[in-house]
């Protein structure tokens, strides 16, 4: 009996996600911030956002639309929001901040830091 049960939901779940990657229910997962010639570009795929801004050390951690610093994303049409921003070399804590208000670490990115407070940043390296 546990045989069958593991075996069907084996098959179930087989299905389920080769069905998903099919119809784009699973999506392609985006790079980390990459350094080009125009600068660094920042993607985020937050579709139900209103609006997506860059916070970082970068910038003074600003991220309200009255402040001259501000870093705002743009979202394209397939939902992704991107910015590319000109960043001298060094090391730097960022976040994404949603709707003005709920800071978030940058989930392509797998290094993150620690701000001494026990709260985590990603951690960006420009070259």
């Amino acid at each position: 009996m546990k045989k069958k049960f593991v075996f069907y939901n084996l098959i179930f779940f087989s299905v389920f996600f080769i069905g998903c990657a099919t119809v784009d229910i699973v999506k392609d997962r985006l790079p980390p911030p990459t350094q080009t010639e125009k600068g660094v570009v920042f993607q985020l795929d937050a579709p139900s956002a209103r609006t997506v801004t860059v916070a970082g050390e970068f910038n003074g951690w600003e991220y309200r639309p009255d402040q001259p610093r501000t870093i705002q994303m743009k979202k394209g049409g397939d939902g992704i929001w991107r910015a590319t921003v000109k960043i001298e070399p060094g090391r730097y804590q960022y976040k994404y901040v949603l709707d003005y208000q709920t800071w978030i670490i940058d989930p392509y990115n797998p290094y993150t830091i620690d701000d001494g407070t026990g709260n985590l940043n990603s951690l960006l390296i420009v070259k």
